[in-house]
């Protein structure tokens, strides 16, 4: 509409007797009718944005972390970075009922509700935390990975954008311009025109938009500086009686399916910061998990963090959408919820709803560390989780 409108009002100007002659004006005024049929045709082939699905997979959209690196590890989403970049890109979706869990759990007390989250108090004994941080130590930690999950989704949305708007109108002004001069010039050729000046576009748009994803994923790193590592052998006592409390926690797993709870739960992953290290705000759903997260369970739809030491100074728990809490462990004279930790006690929420919903208000981070901090995560997902990202069948049904 926009360019029929323009190239209307300039063949109007031609045609005035104050601009041109007759013969010119006339010619002139042709020239802008073609013009204005092939805009209208090119913009009509293009508007729907067709060609972009060949390109890209659908998904819903969303910014996070979301890797396996060679110990097995994931990280979660970028929030502070991203979230103004993913506002853009998004829609509100109705957030439903949470997963259902063991509302009997001894220890099990509601810091916040809706979204819920808990505190588990004695969720592992001492020498339980004691042998996951020292099987930790001696496997080996690394940099916690960072990845950036969503990608599929705001790749779809910048070509949809580029597309409909400069791919097009730039395609446009350059077949215009090839046929200045061309008293033959006709509404078929300056199509063919446009379509040729629109692959190529399209092309260089799409490299342009793969250049920005890859710098966008490196530069994600940043927001994580702590070291974990996986501990998926069920022999040993601390990551069998993790996952013992948890498939407690969190039985029965499906009300449509047989298998044990631990059998939708990733491995378990041990995490270590030391003095300054953070985790910067983040979510632990994925927009795009049907999509970027489907060899892994699908959508993570609970997370289960366990303190593994005391941590006086530093190191909490930090909920930047949510009000604090009326607990001993919230830190005091602080308006969010941010949590103290204390080695045995679980934090438990719900990054998505039960049907896999990304719910942002579960935006955390790890605030920095000023004492060494040692935690444990489990993250239970709406399917079963195969090796290596969860445990073997095999190993579930022998231990557990």
């Amino acid at each position: 509409f926009f360019f029929t409108m323009t190239f209307k009002t300039i063949a109007t100007m031609a045609t005035s007797p104050r601009t041109a002659s007759p013969a010119v004006s006339c010619h002139a005024f042709q020239r802008c009718q073609i013009v204005c049929k092939f805009a209208s045709i090119f913009l009509l082939l293009v508007s729907d944005c067709s060609l972009i699905e060949a390109f890209a997979t659908p998904g819903p959209a969303s910014i996070r972390h979301n890797p396996a690196n060679q110990n097995g590890g994931r990280a979660p989403s970028a929030s502070k970075q991203s979230e103004l970049f993913a506002s853009t890109m998004t829609t509100s979706t109705s957030i439903g009922k949470r997963m259902p869990i063991n509302e009997d759990y001894p220890g099990l007390k509601r810091v916040h509700s809706n979204p819920d989250v808990y505190i588990i108090e004695q969720f592992l004994d001492d020498a339980s935390c004691e042998d996951l941080i020292n099987k930790a130590r001696e496997k080996g930690t690394s940099r916690s990975p960072v990845a950036y999950a969503g990608w599929t989704e705001d790749i779809k949305e910048l070509l949809g954008l580029a597309a409909s708007g400069p791919v097009s109108w730039f395609a446009i002004l350059g077949a215009w311009y090839e046929a200045q001069g061309d008293v033959e010039a006709s509404v078929p050729s300056l199509v063919l025109h446009a379509l040729r000046n629109y692959a190529v576009l399209f092309v260089l748009a799409l490299i342009g938009i793969a250049g920005f994803t890859k710098f966008r994923a490196d530069s994600l790193q940043n927001l994580r500086t702590s070291s974990s590592t996986t501990l998926d052998d069920l022999t040993q006592m601390g990551a069998k009686n993790f996952v013992l409390r948890a498939s407690d926690l969190f039985d029965p797993a499906s009300s449509t399916s047989d298998m044990p709870a631990a059998s939708f739960f990733e491995a378990p992953t041990v995490i270590n910061y030391e003095k300054e290290q953070v985790l910067a705000p983040h979510y632990d759903a994925n927009r795009s998990a049907d999509v970027e997260d489907a060899n892994r369970g699908g959508q993570t739809l609970s997370t289960l963090l366990v303190y593994l030491n005391d941590v006086e100074n530093g190191g909490t728990t930090r909920f930047g959408k949510l009000p604090a809490a009326d607990y001993v462990r919230q830190v005091k004279g602080e308006r969010n919820l941010n949590i103290i930790p204390r080695r045995g006690d679980a934090l438990l929420f719900f990054p998505a709803d039960k049907d896999g919903v990304f719910d942002e208000r579960t935006e955390h981070e790890g605030c920095p560390a000023v004492d060494e901090k040692w935690i444990a995560r489990i993250w239970r997902h709406t399917s079963e989780v195969p090796p290596p990202f969860g445990l073997s069948s095999d190993s579930i049904k022998k231990y557990l």
